[in-house]
């Protein structure tokens, strides 16, 4: 659930993901979440297999797009392969401050993420996101709702750097009270608008490691 919360859908956490189980993550691969989004009138869809510290495999397909300036709009679907359990999630994301290519901008996302057997639990996500020559920091604070459980944080730490055609990130995130992930990860451009992209961890909270493999076009 947490990886589209972080990233997204898809993604103040993702993450969603990758896994902190969805994740509204600054896009593939990342788990943790930028403060920006897309430009009025266009999207991108992301799919994604990630494996978390249990070995299960879970697919992931997540589009979203932004109808008005400043807004952006997304879902996701996930399904584990080896128990056939399935989440929804929808969120919108606000860019309530201009992006800069030196300098420091917020953002806030607002969704839900639905599995049948558990009902909806809402979240609700504070980004900060902040350029330089040196790379992007990404800062992510969520609160989740969980149904018929106690409310909880969640945080995430980024950095991100283009090195030519590739950009490398690594990136921190956790549970409040547990053990973070670790992640490192990098994206590239294998054709205009279609990247390729994919990351390694270590769950320290379970001792075991972690990966996904995507990809996003943009259109």
């Amino acid at each position: 659930m947490k990886k589209f919360i972080q990233r997204p859908l898809a993604a103040l956490l993702p993450l969603s993901l990758c896994v902190l189980a969805i994740p509204a993550q600054a896009g593939r691969p990342l788990a943790v979440d930028d403060a920006n989004v897309n430009e009025k009138g266009a999207g991108h869809v992301e799919v994604w297999v990630a494996r978390d510290s249990d070995k299960v495999d879970t697919w992931t397909v997540a589009p979203a797009f932004a109808p008005i300036e400043g807004v952006e709009i997304g879902v996701s679907y996930a399904k584990a392969r080896k128990n056939g359990n399935a989440e929804q999630a929808i969120q919108a994301k606000w860019r309530i401050t201009p992006s800069q290519e030196n300098g420091c901008n917020v953002a806030s996302t607002l969704g839900t993420v639905h599995e049948k057997s558990v009902g909806s639990s809402p979240f609700l996500v504070g980004i900060l996101t902040c350029n330089s020559a040196l790379g992007a920091v990404h800062v992510n604070l969520t609160r989740h709702n969980p149904k018929d459980e106690k409310s909880y944080n969640s945080w995430g730490v980024a950095f991100e750097r283009e090195m030519g055609g590739v950009t490398p990130h690594i990136e921190v995130f956790g549970d409040e009270g547990g053990k973070p992930t670790v992640q490192f990860g990098a994206k590239t451009e294998i054709a205009k608008g279609l990247q390729l992209d994919g990351t390694v961890g270590r769950d320290r909270q379970n001792s075991a490691n972690v990966f996904s493999l995507g990809f996003k076009y943009s259109f």
